[in-house]
């Protein structure tokens, strides 16, 4: 740290001393010798750090100033050299959907058919699952079954029909579910498979009614056992199924079953909440998560996790900064209106959680994703393009913006495809030529393609970019079985762009998108924004777009900073500066200078959030155990 460094901490430090009184001088905590990398606006790096008994930061500086904030009762941790930045953000994840894992049927760490079966069969085998009414889980891929279908059916990959209902039924004969409703979501939540006794309890009342069957809408797909078909697979003969549902529905189509599924009893659905969110929120304080945005879906009575956080939040039970983004309807925006600040009302007076947008989809994905050009599939036929989420019209989206903008509402927005972003954009503008420019922090995520025009216009319109570079690698079971195909080769090896919102002073803030990345953690994300590729890769055999690729410490911001920005939070977070919170992660080494492709493998020493130690490791608590006896 330079003088003028030090002359300039020093000088706030007497203004936040004589604004907050003498008494904050009693820190609780003390971290010195250590590579402590602030990501204020100058990037200081700074030795010690001192935070408060309010769980606020007192000073940033040098290891001898720091001694003036050693009390009798100060814990002193010495860093040796270790890296400090400020708590990670998670700008768009799926709190409800992770909790699952530790209660429900969870495929995400496995990747073939065998596999799958045999999880399933574990648990539904479990005596203590025997008395389960409804069975939900998550996280199968779509591309691990075409070759399964195509082995085992002769369905050609390219139909993507994913699992079979029957497949489920016969893996869950003679267990204790043999005859219970089960609801598997795909790992980009986007699918659902069920079990037939799920789709039966449905069947005439919501679709297939009269004999007739309810037709596909867009990108909302039924898939459907062909008229063609016959053979006997799985016990069951086929030919008796023709037109009837093969299993998996796609996008809003859940919609079709979810009313008539069973009820969980309250008090087991009030464990589950319990033990999943505690499974959840443990999982990314071990990431080095201290804020988050959860990416809510409506209604607030099917979401009893959001009281159990709202709860622990005001006790104190737990200790992050958690905001949420409530699910509208774009044919009914001033409905929306009503049930978000319903919910800003009812979940008020806790400054850690906050409702503070509202989600919409603008398309869907893969080929629901509405795009400029044709599709590789047919790119000679121009109404090959996908559409507007729920095939809602043009006009309709943007009086959705356009009244959210009137409203003071942020917008959180699903886009994927250029069209679809551009559709919004053009939203945006019209809102601020009817209410005026406005900073309220409106986010588009995903952005697979964007125009170039498209990003300056963002800029222009201070909307934020959300992006999962998670996914910004070329992704098995992914890139070439599915994303390939779809966009061709031009706009596959184009995709995902990182670096253009950042030249175009794009706010651009980093996203996990839930369990749908394969590892939700921000070390995860930093390295595949700076490599491009895939995880401790150490060939380019899963590079993707390098031209994309990003500093270290723009992707640090991304998920500091430019989080806590994107949120309205960056007065209090985001950065390690004096009178901000202590909101901070440790790391066993600096990300800053080993190789690119060894970030994600860092071991996470200990999250702390408001000065609270959320998560410490086994290593580090028997080191500093060591230290305190010395």
């Amino acid at each position: 740290m330079n003088a003028t460094q030090k002359q300039t901490i020093g000088c706030v430090w007497q203004q936040y001393c004589g604004m907050a009184g003498k008494n904050m001088a009693a820190e609780a905590r003390l971290f010195k010798n250590g590579y402590i990398y602030t990501v204020d606006s100058r990037q200081t790096v700074a030795e010690a750090v001192a935070v408060g008994k309010d769980g606020n930061i007192l000073f940033v500086g040098d290891n001898a100033s720091a001694e003036d904030f050693c009390a009798a009762d100060t814990v002193v941790t010495d860093l040796a050299g270790r890296l400090v930045l400020p708590g990670f953000s998670d700008n768009h994840t799926h709190a409800a959907e992770f909790a699952a894992k530790f209660t429900g049927i969870y495929l995400g760490d496995v990747k073939t058919v065998p596999e799958y079966l045999e999880i399933i069969r574990a648990f539904a085998t479990d005596k203590a699952n025997a008395q389960a009414v409804f069975v939900t889980g998550s996280n199968w891929e779509q591309a691990v079954f075409q070759e399964y279908n195509r082995t085992t059916y002769g369905i050609l990959p390219d139909l993507d029909f994913g699992p079979s209902r029957f497949l489920l039924d016969e893996v869950l004969q003679g267990t204790f579910m043999e005859n219970v409703p089960v609801r598997l979501y795909s790992n980009d939540l986007h699918c659902v498979w069920y079990n037939s006794a799920a789709i039966e309890l449905a069947r005439g009342k919501c679709f297939d009614t009269d004999g007739g069957i309810t037709e596909n809408e867009g990108s909302d797909i039924i898939t459907r056992v062909p008229e063609e078909f016959t053979g006997v697979y799985h016990g069951v003969d086929f030919s008796q199924y023709r037109g009837q549902p093969w299993g998996v529905f796609r996008e809003a189509t859940s919609r079709y079953m979810d009313t008539y599924m069973p009820q969980v009893p309250d008090e087991i659905k009030r464990r589950q909440t319990e033990v999943g969110m505690q499974g959840f929120i443990r999982e990314m304080n071990s990431y080095g998560v201290t804020l988050l945005q959860d990416i809510l879906i409506t209604p607030l009575n099917n979401n009893t996790h959001v009281d159990y956080v709202y709860e622990a939040l005001k006790t104190d039970r737990e200790q992050m900064l958690w905001r949420v983004s409530l699910l509208g309807d774009v044919n009914e925006p001033d409905k929306t209106v009503q049930e978000f600040r319903e919910a800003q009302r009812k979940y008020s007076g806790v400054e850690k959680f906050k409702f503070f947008s509202v989600k919409i989809f603008a398309d869907a994905i893969q080929k629901g994703m509405y795009v400029m050009e044709p599709y590789a599939d047919e790119p000679d036929n121009p109404a090959n393009v996908g559409c507007l989420y729920n095939n809602v019209s043009r006009k309709k989206l943007k009086q959705f913006i356009i009244t959210m903008h009137r409203e003071n509402i942020p917008m959180h927005i699903h886009a994927m495809g250029d069209r679809a972003v551009k559709e919004c954009i053009d939203g945006l503008e019209e809102a601020w030529v009817k209410y005026g420019e406005k900073d309220l922090k409106h986010t588009i995520t995903h952005l697979l393609l964007v125009c170039p025009e498209d990003i300056k216009r963002m800029a222009k319109l201070k909307v934020v970019a959300s992006v999962n570079s998670y996914w910004h690698y070329k992704e098995p079971f992914y890139y070439e079985e599915i994303f390939m195909p779809v966009l061709g080769p031009e706009r596959a090896t184009t995709s995902f762009p990182a670096n253009r919102f950042l030249v175009e002073n794009v706010l651009t803030c980093m996203a996990t998108d839930g369990m749908i990345s394969e590892k939700p953690a921000p070390l995860w994300g930093i390295e595949i924004a700076v490599t491009r590729n895939a995880p401790g890769a150490t060939n380019s055999q899963r590079l993707h777009n390098p031209t994309e690729r990003i500093s270290r410490h723009q992707a640090i911001a991304m998920c500091t900073i430019n989080g806590a920005r994107a949120l309205g939070l960056d007065g209090i977070t985001g950065s390690l500066e004096i009178g901000k919170r202590a909101d901070m992660v440790i790391l066993d080494k600096n990300i800053l200078t080993i190789a690119d492709n060894e970030i994600h493998s860092v071991e996470i020493l200990e999250t702390i959030s408001k000065g609270k130690t959320l998560y410490i490791s086994p290593n580090w608590q028997s080191e500093m155990t060591r230290c305190n006896r010395q």
